[in-house]
Parts: structure tokens; C-alpha cells; sequence
């Protein structure tokens, strides 16, 4: 079926919906109802064999207090789907006023496994720079260059994604000289910055760190985090298949900026999902996205919720 009479037939049987929330859930779950079929069917099957990766992934989750709880979901996801595949140097961002108990209940996510949780504090070099309605945290991942020197690549991810599957595959990507990889979200090569491999060394050999830190204090972006980056950035990013960054409230919009083949994939290996926009997942039963039930499975699972 054309996506655009997909789309208008999707909008049609939501109409009925009573308020906003129902119309949007109607839509999703009519637009991508083979990925939810599938996704599911793979969540609940038992993983096959497969070579063990011994070598350990470097991945990175920032947050300020409030968000402590969504990252303690956010690695438990990803543990959960590299169990017997992969280990993990999971290094936390997190403010100052991150209690002792919170850190105890962050590293005991990985009791059991040969993955490992360092706790890292944030720098003061984006103090003075332009946050908007948001708080300094945004800047946490652009601080990975000057956080982690001995650091040459790391996976960063938003604390609002669960993981479908490892990322062995993502970490043996290539980044050549790129500074940066992600999904694009429009047909500009703009992409959104929830899921990135960042290629710190290339960072740092080319000072690109203090641009950001200059830019973000001269320009007042829309979104300053994720402007700073693709705009810093241009021309030096690479470019993620879908699987990547699924964000399914992007709805029909997935369409205009990727391949049916990448869209396809998607149904048989999506890696990250991506709970952007305005309907959250921990929000009341009658408010949640589609996808909500894959992740409050993971969320029981950390004792936090």
C-alpha cells in the first residue's frame, strides 16, 4: 500500500478517538502493526547461539536527577537483550545530587553479568551556554570527549529508548573521520541525536570540543543540544539505518527520510526504540505510546518502578 494512502486511511479510523492521546495510539497501531507483531514475537523468544563478543562495548547514558529511574530502564533493556552476546563499559553522566542509594541501584543492574557501570561527573565548560527550557544535562554527551580522554568511540543513548537487541554491530561501524553517527529525521541529513556512535578520538584531533563549547554560548538554538551537533557537525556525520533510532511517533514521516528496505528491516531487527515526543511510556495507562508494554517489561525488572 502507498504510505500516503496508508497515512489517510490511518487518520480516518482514528477520527473516532475522544481525545488526542487515543487518536495518536489508533494511528501507530495501525501504521505499524507488523512491526508490533514482530517485535514482539521477538522480545518474548528465546535468543539463538551466536559467537560471544569479548571484547567490551563502550556506551554512554546522561542524566540529571529526575531521569535516574528511565536510566536505570534504559540499561537494564540493554543487558536484558545482550545476555550472552555482549559485556558493556556503561559510563553514567550524572549530577552531583545523585544520591548514594541511586548510584547503589544503577550499579546493581549489572549483578550477574561482565558488564560494568562508571559513574562520571559533569564538567563545568557549558555552564554559560544557552539550554532553553531545558537544564545543563542536555550538554552531558557533548562533555564525553573531555570526560573520557582515553576514550576513542563510544555509543551514546537517550535515557527515553529500550533496547531490541545488542550493539555489536552498531560498535563495529566504521566511523572513518566522521565526528558523529545517526538517524536522520528530515531530508536534510538532520538527525536526531537520542542514539549516536561519536568518534571521540577524531573529536578531539580536531579541537572540535571547544567549538561546541563556543557555539553553544554564542547561539540560542531551537533544540541547542542536538542543533549544536548536526550543525557543528555537517559534513562529517554518518549516516544510521533506521533500526538505529526507531521513534514511532515520527508516524508517517518515516516514509519521506527512509528506504523500504530500511523501514522493512525494522520488522526483524530494530535495535533501539525511541520513546521521543509528548506520549511516554511511564505516563497513566490511558496516555502511553504504542510499544509501552515492551518497555515496562524491562522496567520491573530494575526494582524501581
Amino acid at each position: 500500500m502507498n504510505w500516503k494512502i496508508k497515512k489517510f486511511f490511518c487518520n480516518l479510523v482514528a477520527l473516532p478517538g475522544f481525545t488526542r492521546t487515543q487518536r495518536r495510539r489508533i494511528r501507530d497501531r495501525l501504521m505499524f502493526r507488523d512491526v508490533i507483531l514482530e517485535t514482539n514475537v521477538n522480545f518474548f523468544t528465546t535468543p539463538s547461539k551466536q559467537i560471544y563478543n569479548k571484547t567490551k562495548i563502550n556506551v554512554a547514558f546522561c542524566s540529571d536527577k529526575r531521569g535516574i529511574k528511565l536510566m536505570a530502564v534504559a540499561i537494564k533493556s540493554l543487558l536484558n537483550v545482550s545476555a550472552n552476546k555482549c559485556d558493556y563499559n556503561i559510563y553514567c553522566v550524572i549530577d552531583t545530587d545523585v544520591t548514594s542509594a541511586e548510584k547503589k541501584s544503577i550499579s546493581k543492574l549489572t549483578d550477574g553479568t561482565k558488564s560494568t557501570i562508571i559513574f562520571l561527573k559533569p564538567n563545568h565548560d557549558f555552564d554559560k551556554s544557552y539550554v532553553r527550557h531545558w537544564t545543563r544535562a542536555i550538554y552531558y554527551r557533548t562533555m564525553l570527549p573531555d570526560l573520557l580522554p582515553d576514550v576513542d568511540k563510544i555509543i551514546y543513548a537517550d535515557i527515553d529508548v529500550i533496547f531490541c537487541n545488542d550493539l555489536i554491530e552498531a560498535y563495529n561501524i566504521d566511523m572513518d573521520k566522521n565526528y558523529i553517527a545517526g538517524v536522520k529525521t528530515f531530508n536534510n541529513g538532520y538527525i536526531n541525536s537520542g542514539f549516536l556512535i561519536m568518534n571521540l578520538k577524531q573529536i578531539r584531533k580536531d579541537n572540535l570540543y571547544k567549538k561546541w563549547i563556543d557555539a553553544s554560548q554564542r547561539k540560542q538554538y531551537p533544540n541547542p543540544d542536538q542543533d549544536l551537533l548536526n550543525f557543528t557537525c555537517r559534513g562529517r556525520i554518518l549516516y544510521l539505518p533506521l533500526k538505529y533510532n526507531f521513534q514511532p511517533m515520527d508516524g508517517a514521516n518515516i516514509y519521506k527520510y527512509h528506504t523500504p528496505c530500511e523501514i522493512a528491516d525494522i520488522q526483524y531487527h530494530l535495535v533501539v526504540l525511541h520513546f521521543s515526543n509528548w506520549m511516554k511510556p511511564w505516563h497513566a495507562k490511558n496516555k502511553r505510546p504504542i510499544f509501552s508494554e515492551l518497555w515496562w517489561k524491562h522496567a520491573t525488572q530494575t526494582g524501581l518502578w
